[in-house]
This record gives structure tokens, C-alpha cells and sequence, in this order.
């Protein structure tokens, strides 16, 4: 038995009239009374009984139609809640990202959202692990690399690139390095992932052999220990700009950086599916776009 019948069945003992039940379902009467008999087939009992002048329950129908209002109501209920959803900038937005990425350009954002829109939650998780946006419920992860094609939605953002710096102190107290081929004799404080640095000029790429002295799984902590005089490190631009400007860091070799690292938003449905979406995906491409530029 298709519930369906049962809500037609409902709207029809609401209003008592057949032609008020078709008006308020937008359905022809004649579909209606189909519904009405079909309902009475099914279930092999007589539910109305009809004359020219009126309408009226058996017992069997009434038992039936008081069991059945309450799901009707609750189900009209949650309907009318759901209607425009996806027009309000409201509900929750679960985000991943690379840990710095996410705590440099991202926190801000989602801060900056959170107190423009009171009724927009954000739960976020940044990890250089590769996480299954699909199967871990997120609505949006900010990838580094080459994109694998698995059909999700992609925007594109900038490029992250790496420099190396260190600061005035080390500088200070080291040969001067005028070539990457220099650096061989340096102290280097790196990222687990690297065994070499690759570093392009607008003449040449060359690939420098490193051994390091600090290893981690976290640029911020690895720049920190930088500008506290330990090595040279090779960071992403938006980390340490700011420290740049302040002098705390000195960016070595200047005219040499590493390849590009692409970056993008990725998301399970397209960013226009909903305007909370929206909203969130579009700021965050701003934030990348000024922090990757």
C-alpha cells in the first residue's frame, strides 16, 4: 500500500469534501476518488461512506484515519522545514584541509563566516592525511598536488610555493649563499616528506641533496625553529611572509623557489547546489587566491 493513498485519505476527512482534498493536493477530483478506492481495495475494507449530500467514516475508517493523522501532520511538518534550505545560509559546513594551510588561511575564514552568519556551524579537521570526504561526511577538503579524478567537484585556487629562509642570526654565523649548490653546506630543518629540495630560477631547476638536522610533520613549527637561529627551512610563502616583513626571517636566495604545489577546494556536490555551500567555498577561494598569490 503506497503511503501516498493514506495522505490522500487524510486530506480528504481534513477538509470533508473530496473537491477541497483535489484543490489542496493540486490533483484532479477524479484522481482523488481513484486514490479513495484504491486505498479501499488494498486493504479490502470500506473506510467512507458517501451519499450526494455527505461524507462519512465507518469505524474502520475512522480507526484508520486517526492512526494515520499524526504521521501526516509530522511528515507535512518536516516538509515545510525543509523548504528552502538550501536558499539560507545556515545549518553546518565540515571542513578538511592540510594542518598549516588550515590553520593559517582557513581558521580565519571560518571565523570571519561564523560571526557574519549566527545560524552557519562549522565543524573542521586539518590533517596532512588524505581523508575520504565521502565517507567521512565533509563538505569540503582543500587538496595540495596533483588532482586524481574520482568525480568530485573541483575549484581551482593558486599555487603553493616554497622558499628557503632562516634567520639574521644563522645568516650571521654561516658561509654566505649565493647558489642552491651552496646550501650543501648548511644546516637544514625540514618536513619528513623531504629528502631534496628542488629549486627553480627562471633559467634553471636544480635538485639539492639535503640532510637535516630537525625533521617534522609541521611547517609552523619547523619555520618557529628557524627564526629561532636553528637552519634554514623550505616554507610555504603565506607561512612566513609575514615574519619576512619583520625581519625575523631572511629569504635566501631570492630569485630561486620551488615548483609550483597546486591547490584546490574540492567538494561531493557542486558549490551552487546550496547557497550555504556557496558562500563557504567562495570565501575560502578568496582567502587562497590573496594567501597563494
Amino acid at each position: 500500500m503506497e503511503i501516498e493513498l493514506s495522505r490522500i485519505f487524510v486530506k480528504v476527512i481534513q477538509h470533508r469534501s473530496f473537491s477541497s482534498a483535489a484543490e489542496i493536493l493540486k490533483l484532479p477530483k477524479s484522481s482523488v476518488s481513484r486514490a479513495i478506492s484504491r486505498l479501499e481495495l488494498e486493504s479490502g475494507t470500506k473506510l467512507i461512506i458517501r451519499t450526494t449530500r455527505s461524507l462519512n467514516l465507518t469505524e474502520a475508517g475512522r480507526e484508520f484515519y486517526e492512526a494515520c493523522l499524526p504521521a501526516v501532520l509530522m511528515l507535512e511538518e518536516a516538509q515545510r522545514n525543509l523548504e528552502g534550505k538550501d536558499k539560507t545560509i545556515s545549518g553546518t559546513i565540515k571542513i578538511t584541509a592540510p594542518e598549516d594551510l588550515g590553520i593559517w588561511v582557513i581558521s580565519p575564514v571560518i571565523a570571519e563566516l561564523s560571526l557574519k552568519h549566527p545560524t552557519l556551524n562549522f565543524e573542521f579537521s586539518f590533517t596532512d592525511s588524505v581523508v575520504d570526504i565521502i565517507k567521512e561526511g565533509f563538505d569540503i577538503a582543500i587538496r595540495l598536488g596533483k588532482r586524481i579524478d574520482s568525480g568530485l567537484k573541483l575549484t581551482q585556487t593558486g599555487d603553493v610555493v616554497l622558499i628557503a629562509v632562516a634567520s639574521p642570526k644563522y645568516l650571521a654565523k654561516n658561509e654566505k649563499i649565493k647558489h642552491p649548490n651552496d646550501l650543501k653546506e648548511h644546516t637544514f630543518l625540514s618536513h619528513f616528506w623531504s629528502k631534496q629540495w628542488t629549486m627553480k630560477s627562471v633559467k634553471a631547476v636544480v635538485n639539492v641533496p639535503i640532510k637535516t638536522k630537525i625533521t617534522g610533520n609541521n611547517m609552523i613549527s619547523i619555520m618557529n625553529m628557524s627564526i629561532a637561529g636553528c637552519g634554514i627551512a623550505f616554507v610555504p610563502r603565506y607561512l612566513c611572509d609575514s615574519h619576512l616583513k619583520l625581519g625575523k626571517l631572511v629569504h635566501v636566495l631570492p630569485e630561486w623557489k620551488s615548483l609550483p604545489i597546486s591547490a584546490s577546494i574540492i567538494t561531493p556536490v557542486s558549490p551552487s547546489s546550496s547557497l550555504k555551500l556557496k558562500t563557504t567555498v567562495t570565501a575560502i577561494q578568496k582567502a587562497l587566491n590573496e594567501a597563494l598569490k
